[in-house]
């Protein structure tokens, strides 16, 4: 219980700290695994009940403004979690140099590939492949990175 309150209070500071090393560190100390140079843009949401271990962000990942992350997701007061196995709790992993588009929703269970890309607003259900281009409601692959042109 102290672990959750202190994963709370790091988490509300962090998220006044605009996107930078010390924005990502706090949320590395609040129980999400923050690999390096990971990018956190304002407004983004994780939605583990401050737990620990239920979401990694691997090296380079980016996640835009008003990313939600639902590693655990469940009807609070509903009555039907009392009548139906509707909950569900499984870690979230954003690969190695993955982008998360503004307003993505990330559902239970979902890993995104390096090097990803994840539309803005799109719901994201099932993993996505390394280097896949993916968006809508659901997400559904609409691209792949490796075909776009070459900056420089």
């Amino acid at each position: 219980m102290l672990r959750r309150i202190w994963n709370l209070i790091v988490r509300t500071v962090a998220s006044h700290v605009p996107p930078s090393g010390l924005k990502s560190f706090l949320v590395g100390l609040s129980g999400i695994r923050v690999g390096k140079r990971v990018h956190i843009s304002p407004g983004v949401y994780i939605a583990d009940g401050f737990r620990s271990g239920w979401v990694e962000l691997q090296d380079q990942s980016v996640l835009s403004p008003y990313v939600v992350l639902v590693p655990s997701s469940h009807p609070n007061t509903s009555f039907i979690a009392e009548k139906w196995q509707v909950s569900k709790r499984a870690k979230i992993t954003v690969g190695r140099g993955a982008w998360i588009g503004a307003g993505a929703v990330v559902l239970p269970g979902v890993t995104i590939g390096e090097g990803a890309i994840v539309g803005a607003n799109a719901v994201v259900r099932e993993d996505v492949p390394a280097y896949a281009i993916v968006g809508g409601v659901p997400a559904k692959v609409i691209g792949d990175v490796r075909e776009k042109p070459l900056v420089g």
